[in-house]
């Protein structure tokens, strides 16, 4: 995997090569923002979507980005061209800027820092092969403090809950917020299904950009999609679960704590039609 190529500061290079200052405000305060997206049959997957949204996570977190648009799709273009046929088809992309080192030595002194831009591919792994999860109701709360939208490095609560998923022996979790309403999980958006109507989270979560395709081939295609403050009662009484992500796509969840779900013709739909 270190050999997989990547890019930095107006470098190509390879994934063993990047490396980031331990004065770095992206590693000392958080000061970062990413984005993930997916390469399937060397082709990149809604790639005009992600490049926007890190934008905006820039723009957000007020992180001058040196790139524009097009400079990013160059740069991720020119990285996929590296690949020869010995590397897999479908790919896992990482972008990300971090604040950079204050000039001055300040932590308070933003305005100096000369922002790193980074990228790198890799393999995608996922739960398994069979593209499911089981999946438990953490008893850590979603951090609500910031706009979940803009993409952040602030994983300790999703991080605790992916712990407390494996003490339990659960592939993963999914957080509620401060007022007892579903949010996400560590990577993923989360969605129900009651009565062939589809619900996900409205609130605090990310503005994940497969979760958006759900909603608009639903949409297209004359099948209900809400966006709704779905408690943990929702969940105990749903049909089915399943989580979306960039890599993993539409994921079938198996079983919510111990429930058991049956084969949901809407989401076999999904994963076949996405």
């Amino acid at each position: 995997m270190l050999n997989y190529p990547a890019f930095t500061n107006n470098e190509f290079c390879k994934v063993e090569d990047l490396k980031i200052s331990i004065l770095d405000l992206g590693f000392i305060h958080s000061d970062a923002t990413y984005d993930v997206l997916a390469v399937k049959n060397r082709e990149f997957v809604n790639l005009d979507a992600h490049i926007k949204r890190f934008i905006n996570s820039c723009n957000g977190w007020r992180i001058p980005l040196k790139y524009a648009y097009e400079d990013i799709e160059a740069i991720l273009r020119v990285m996929l061209a590296k690949l020869d046929s010995t590397y897999p088809q479908d790919l896992l992309v990482w972008i990300a800027v971090t604040r950079g080192i204050p000039k001055s030595g300040n932590p308070r002194d933003l305005e100096s820092c000369e922002p790193n831009f980074y990228a790198y591919m890799k393999p995608y792994f996922g739960f398994n092969r069979n593209n499911t999860a089981t999946v438990c109701l953490s008893k850590q709360q979603r951090n609500t403090a910031f706009d979940q939208r803009m993409k952040n490095f602030a994983w300790n609560d999703l991080t605790l809950a992916q712990w407390e998923a494996i003490d339990r022996g659960y592939d993963t979790a999914v957080l509620l917020d401060s007022r007892g309403f579903l949010t996400e999980g560590p990577g993923f958006n989360v969605a129900i299904v009651k009565d062939e109507i589809i619900y996900a989270p409205k609130h605090n979560r990310l503005d994940g950009t497969v979760m958006n395709q759900v909603e608009q081939l639903c949409a297209f295609n004359n099948k209900s999609f809400n966006w709704a403050a779905i408690s943990a009662d929702d969940i105990e009484n749903c049909d089915a679960m399943f989580l979306t992500s960039t890599a993993g796509n539409v994921i079938n969840v198996s079983c919510f704590e111990n429930k058991y779900f049956n084969e949901s013709e809407i989401i076999t739909w999904l994963q076949n039609t996405i």
